[in-house]
């Protein structure tokens, strides 16, 4: 689309093409070929809208230039520009309407639009702009759009070779968190899960938000750009958006954090792009990882919201294992006590028992000399006491506390999918949907389960 407002000057340009047009075309031909060289010079989709735009620029000479990356609503999600300072940029902004921009109110005479298509679909607009008036003409019209159709190809590839680079990245990451998690889950292998994600998909700013034993949402580990301020805060799920969607376990993804936020949420990190990766086992949703970029980055895309949920469901996978071995091996110790106790009654106290019983008829023998009877009687009193210190130990062993090992499980509690439900005995359950902040979490064993050396669940 070519809008030019018309010159008070009269033109001073003669009808017809001259030998000197024609060169100036030849160049202008090479120039378009020098735009595309240095457009898919780097493959990387950020810089490659820079030179687009600084292309589209130089190849006709105007002053600014910009392109706005259309969202799926068909709105304006990302604008890069050149040319333009910060405050003319938000004026522009401001008045985007239907995935355009205005610029007649920015003394900007004459203005070139052309649509970028990748595989047939819009993916933008590209725009140039020019204080001057008839500063465009239909060739330079036709110039861009040529360079425009060849942005849409290069940008084709860039998101095919990002995509296929991302995905190794994502999977590479997955494979070397789990093995951290697996070993110990421990705050490092958390730091590690979160550094991963923050360095993949390029975000400013990450966290991982676990739920709390009183129901609420922590920000347990943060890394980035405002990590400070919001690292060990604990929020009400119910209180925002952001913390439905985590308790929900649903990955999703938005243009603005700020719509994510509770009300009243300064934004003074210009937080913009965000999207949630939840942690989801078997058992249900263990929180989610969080990330987002400052405001004029480009957006998450579906494929990056898959990725990284299939990220966090490796990580919540790997707890869940962490946890069944800690379970594991407390079983196992319990198991070690009560072969140990029984070993105690069946053999020990039997054998000292017996050997009191023998003692102690000796001590009561007509003609035994009284001293030695005594002596005797003292033996059987000390095997006696023995007995009883044996006995109470192998009651320690059967009843002892939780083992040490047993910290696993409970540590990274799950959010529970429905409100807790008390029955008779004022002991809480959860069953549902996952709508609350409520959490599931195992307590310590009950005596019965130690007497059977079986963890409690």
């Amino acid at each position: 689309m070519l809008i030019s407002e018309p010159s008070r000057q009269p033109s001073s340009h003669s009808g017809g093409h001259s030998g000197r047009e024609a060169a100036s075309e030849a160049a202008r031909v090479r120039a378009l070929f020098e735009a595309h060289r240095l457009i898919t010079a780097d493959l990387s989709l950020p810089t490659m809208l820079d030179r687009i735009v600084q292309a589209a620029c130089d190849l006709v000479g105007a002053r600014y230039g910009a392109i706005g990356v259309l969202a799926p609503d068909g709105s304006i999600e990302h604008f890069v520009h050149n040319g333009f300072d910060a405050e003319t940029v938000a004026g522009i902004r401001s008045l985007a309407h239907g995935g355009r921009f205005r610029f007649d109110t920015f003394a900007l005479r004459s203005f070139l639009a052309v649509p970028v298509r990748v595989r047939g679909a819009a993916f933008g607009e590209l725009y140039l702009a020019d204080p001057a008036p008839d500063r465009f003409t239909q060739a330079d019209e036709e110039l861009v759009a040529a360079l425009a159709a060849s942005a849409g190809s290069a940008i084709e590839n860039a998101r095919l070779v990002d995509d296929s680079r991302r995905s190794r990245e994502w999977l590479t990451a997955s494979g070397a968190v789990a093995r951290a998690l697996l070993a110990d889950a421990d705050e490092k292998a958390l730091l590690d899960v979160v550094s991963q994600a923050l360095d993949i998909a390029e975000a400013d700013y990450a966290s991982l938000i676990l739920p709390t034993e009183g129901g609420r949402l922590k920000v347990t580990i943060a890394r980035g750009v405002g990590a400070d301020d919001f690292l060990g805060r604990i929020f009400d799920p119910a209180a925002s958006p952001l913390g439905r969607a985590i308790v929900a376990g649903r990955a999703c993804a938005t243009g603005e954090f700020a719509d994510w936020a509770n009300t009243g949420f300064a934004n003074q990190h210009r937080y913009g792009p965000a999207m949630l990766a939840p942690l989801v086992d078997a058992q249900g949703v263990r929180g989610a990882v969080l990330l987002i970029r400052q405001v004029g980055r480009l957006p998450f895309l579906p494929e990056d919201v898959l990725r990284a949920t299939t990220f966090a469901a490796q990580v919540a996978l790997a707890l869940e294992l962490n946890e069944a071995r800690g379970d594991a091996e407390w079983l196992r110790v319990v198991e070690d006590r009560h072969r140990i106790a029984q070993d105690l009654h069946d053999n020990v106290m039997q054998r000292l028992f017996a050997t009191g019983v023998g003692l102690d008829a000796l001590a009561g023998q007509a003609g035994l000399d009284p001293a030695v009877a005594d002596r005797l009687r003292r033996y059987v009193t000390d095997l006696d006491q023995t007995i009883e210190q044996i006995r109470a130990r192998v009651f320690g062993l059967q009843s002892a506390e939780t083992p040490a090992v047993r910290h696993q499980r409970g540590r990274y509690p799950h959010v529970a999918p429905a409100g807790p439900a008390t029955d008779a005995s004022g002991a809480s359950e959860t069953s549902g949907s996952a709508q609350t902040g409520a959490m599931r979490r195992l307590g310590p064993p009950s005596d019965a389960d130690r007497d059977q050396g079986v963890p409690a669940r």
